[in-house]
């Protein structure tokens, strides 16, 4: 840890001057920035401009003692964060038990040993450290979110045209008039869109969600129209790899409260993952239920499952494994993370069932039913 004791402020109170200059010996030389006082007002009022990482207090001084003077620090909200160690003769159960009831943070007796006052100012400071670098933690982790936003929304309106564009030049391209190989690279390029524009949506929506601006805009809508309308969508490109998609019971209205961007956003990742993972001649199912106050979506492949040692850990937060799909497609785990996360924002669950080598089934539960 990068020793910045410079940084860190110590302010001593004590009326006594032998003693300020007995602590201003012993800490000047660990290298700490130190403040000295001869009274409690003028003690609080530095604590309040200065804004100290820590004091040294002093008991017995006239006109305002060290008790009163905690009082103070602690009903004051600029300055009850403040620790205090206080530094008294007073040595007697019912003076340390009161210094503490007010507030301070440890209590030394005078006469008080050099190694004991270091390592008690340096358990401080070590305190004030840790916490320094995990706020710098997480305001670089803020920014780099922050950053992943603007990226993935200012490439998200011109990819989308480009997936347009795309998929509009595999539409009009007569298959017999151009090469095998030119209706290839077409079909991989509206693929390669569709993954890359997936992606940086998936993107854009985890790093609103880390930022907490990601809402939740619940509406009466019927929720098989949605399920089916964004499983549909996967359809062509299922196709092109010659499986095929049944979505099962979704022509029936289920009306209930839920958000439409978050539930097309979670089926669109796990049929798209299922797509990834299934076999040529594959069958996906994706159908709806209702359980009490719930809504149960399951998206079914026959693919190539998932490894036992894998299944316990994949849905584990802070846990990261590349996967490939059965044509060697590479599949990150941020749109899994997400769904976990819109999911539980909805106040449902995830979960599924899975053997290598059979296929899997993802299932997703939202509290959409009878809401208020």
């Amino acid at each position: 840890m990068e020793n910045l004791a410079s940084q860190y402020t110590v302010l001593v109170v004590d009326d006594v001057p032998t003693n300020v200059m007995l602590v201003q010996a012993i800490l000047k030389k660990e290298g700490y920035t130190l403040l000295t006082t001869d009274s409690g007002a003028k003690a609080l009022r530095i604590a309040q401009e200065r804004h100290p990482n820590l004091i040294l207090l002093d008991i017995m001084m006239p006109e305002m003692d060290g008790y009163e003077v905690l009082q103070h620090l602690k009903s004051n909200p600029e300055t009850n964060n403040i620790p205090v160690i206080i530094m008294s003769a007073l040595s007697d159960m019912q003076s340390i038990v009161k210094g503490y009831q007010l507030g301070a943070t440890e209590y030394v007796t005078k006469p008080f040993q050099r190694e004991e006052l270091v390592k008690r100012v340096a358990h401080r400071y070590e305190l004030f450290s840790i916490k320094r670098i995990k706020q710098e933690l997480e305001n670089t982790i803020e920014s780099r979110d922050t950053l992943y936003s603007v990226i993935a929304h200012d490439l998200r309106s011109p990819l989308g045209s480009l997936k347009m564009m795309n998929n509009a030049i595999l539409m009009m391209v007569d298959k017999n008039q151009v090469s095998d190989e030119v209706y290839e690279m077409l079909q991989m390029m509206n693929k390669t869109s569709e993954e890359i524009f997936q992606l940086l949506d998936n993107l854009l929506k985890w790093a609103k969600n880390r930022l907490n601006k990601q809402n939740i805009y619940r509406q009466q809508v019927d929720i098989n129209s949605i399920v089916n309308s964004t499983a549909e969508i996967f359809i062509p490109m299922a196709t092109q790899k010659g499986i095929s998609i049944t979505l099962e019971g979704l022509d029936k209205e289920l009306m209930g409260s839920t958000d439409i961007d978050m539930v097309k956003t979670i089926v669109r990742n796990l049929v798209s993952n299922a797509v990834k993972f299934s076999y040529e001649k594959g069958v996906i199912a994706v159908s709806t239920k209702t359980d009490g106050d719930f809504v149960v979506v399951s998206v079914k492949d026959s693919g190539k499952g998932i490894k036992k040692e894998d299944q316990g850990k994949l849905l584990k937060q802070n846990t990261h494994f590349t996967s490939y799909g059965t044509n060697n497609e590479k599949g990150s785990g941020l749109g899994l993370m997400l769904c976990k996360d819109f999911i539980e924002q909805l106040g449902g669950k995830l979960w599924f069932d899975s053997e290598e080598g059979k296929g899997t089934t993802f299932y997703f539960s939202l509290k959409a039913l009878n809401q208020e």
